[in-house]
């Protein structure tokens, strides 16, 4: 049995007082698969990790590079380094994984500069 059912994420920021006002979200995204070699993954290759490659996801007829569930667990700054988080989440609910990811690109996620947008389209 093959679920129809795939999970994306995104980021969200929240003003820290009450009522907790949404103040921004980003744009959906997912996280992707784990490399098969230790030297890209840093570490210890996790030997459930390839479990994970044969059900990537897939919206609108289109797959993506990445598990079709996978759920974002922590989020955390990295020990000794403020300008990272380590975001930690499962996919295929077979395996964990943590990332880091500069918060330089969390807030850029969160907050794009509207020029971005303008200067990537090409003119016809």
């Amino acid at each position: 049995l093959i679920p129809d059912t795939n999970y994306v994420s995104f980021l969200y920021a929240f003003d820290p007082r009450p009522p907790f006002q949404l103040l921004a979200r980003s744009g959906y995204f997912c996280l992707g698969f784990a490399s098969t070699s230790e030297d890209e993954e840093g570490g210890t290759i996790n030997p459930h990790s390839v479990l994970t490659h044969n059900r990537p996801l897939q919206q609108n007829n289109e797959t993506f590079a990445c598990a079709q569930i996978h759920y974002v667990s922590t989020i955390i700054e990295k020990l000794g380094d403020s300008s990272t988080a380590v975001i930690g989440y499962g996919m295929n609910d077979c395996t964990a994984r943590l990332v880091e990811v500069s918060k330089k690109e969390i807030a850029r996620l969160l907050f794009p500069d509207p020029w971005d947008m303008v200067a990537s389209k090409k003119p016809s």
